[in-house]
């Protein structure tokens, strides 16, 4: 009897807590809805100047799937067709936003590879939920854009570039690997080329593990691909940063992934500082005093929970959240902290 009296308060315990949760992460994306997202559907990037960019719309549309927000999720598609997808091609201009004349527009008709996989698995995974055939339709045409216009193949090996213009140089392939987004990799292999997309995959889990730089063996928010190895781009960046803690984010989808080595290293850091850095210097092995914004503390609380430590996990999602209050608008960390804290539904 004692026994049955005890597992009936865990339950109860279980389900005040998870109600608690819920009721906490449907107010934060009401408070997304109304910081982030205008009334026509545009993600507002504010420390950007206000621009919206693929990416923006792309976290959109995949948080509403999340929150099961149908009419926000049309409202974002919707105005991502009729305004950032004007290419001759199925690819999305990455930049929308106040022209010099004052007009407001595309800015920039170059794509952006992480903006286009994130609208695409965004549109699989809300015909998954709602079961509308119009948005898988759509999607498959993007996909097979992606396929055919951003691969290419270096020591055997294929991946997706950056953007379709700019980043084959003459010594090499510039690559951004927080743009390895390993959960649509896998859905876009269930509904275009599969031994395509299984090779992608495959191999841009390679190139996360030989994107290992500083001390702390951590990838760069750039590499290039030159004379059969991966080196630190320095050209656009020599850190672990802003770009690369996405690299966290999209591996913790992935079972027995294999973290970069530093992530330990920084874990520790953080127990013994009690701080987590913004970017660290991959050239110079230093570290940014100033701390990391919450949607980090997020990304590194999610990818604790992935190694195995519970209690850091809970830890840093705490911080992040206490964090997240303090932020004025903040378009990228409030989107990588609901991401993060979401992170078991990718």
């Amino acid at each position: 009897m004692k026994m049955r009296i005890k597992l009936i308060s865990l339950v109860i315990a279980l389900s005040v807590c998870n109600t608690a949760y819920g009721g906490e992460d449907a107010a934060l994306w009401e408070r997304y809805k109304t910081d982030f997202i205008s009334e026509d559907g545009r993600v507002i990037d504010y420390h950007q100047n206000q621009i919206s960019h693929s990416e923006g719309q792309g976290y959109g549309m995949m948080l509403a799937v999340i929150h099961n927000d149908r009419a926000v999720f049309d409202s974002l598609w919707l105005w991502t067709k009729n305004n950032i997808k004007v290419r001759t091609d199925n690819l999305f201009t990455w930049s929308w936003g106040k022209r010099y004349d004052g007009q407001w527009s595309v800015i920039d008709y170059n794509n952006a590879t992480d903006g286009d996989i994130l609208i695409a698995y965004s549109l699989l995974k809300a015909y998954e939920k709602w079961n509308d055939k119009g948005y898988k339709n759509e999607t498959v045409k993007i996909i097979e854009d992606i396929r055919k216009k951003l691969a290419i193949t270096w020591q055997g090996h294929t991946f997706l570039l950056p953007s379709y213009y700019g980043f084959v140089k003459e010594n090499g392939f510039v690559l951004n690997p927080s743009y390895f987004i390993f959960p649509a990799f896998r859905y876009f292999a269930e509904v275009d080329d599969r031994l395509f997309w299984e090779k992608v995959y495959k191999d841009s889990l390679f190139l996360i593990t030989q994107s290992c730089f500083g001390k702390l063996c951590l990838p760069a928010d750039w590499v290039i691909l030159k004379d059969e190895k991966v080196s630190v781009y320095e050209n656009s960046s020599s850190y672990f940063g802003a770009e690369a803690i996405r690299v966290l984010l999209y591996m913790s989808s992935e079972k027995k992934a294999q973290f970069p080595k530093g992530v330990d290293k920084i874990l520790e850091m953080y127990k013994q500082i009690g701080y987590l850095p913004s970017r660290i210097d991959l050239e110079k092995d230093s570290f940014s005093l100033k701390p990391a914004p919450a949607g980090y503390y997020a990304v590194y609380a999610l990818a604790a929970k992935n190694m195995g430590d519970d209690v850091l996990s809970k830890r840093l999602f705490k911080e992040a959240r206490e964090r997240l209050d303090a932020e004025e608008k903040s378009y990228y960390s409030f989107n990588l902290y609901l991401l993060a804290v979401n992170g078991y539904l990718f």
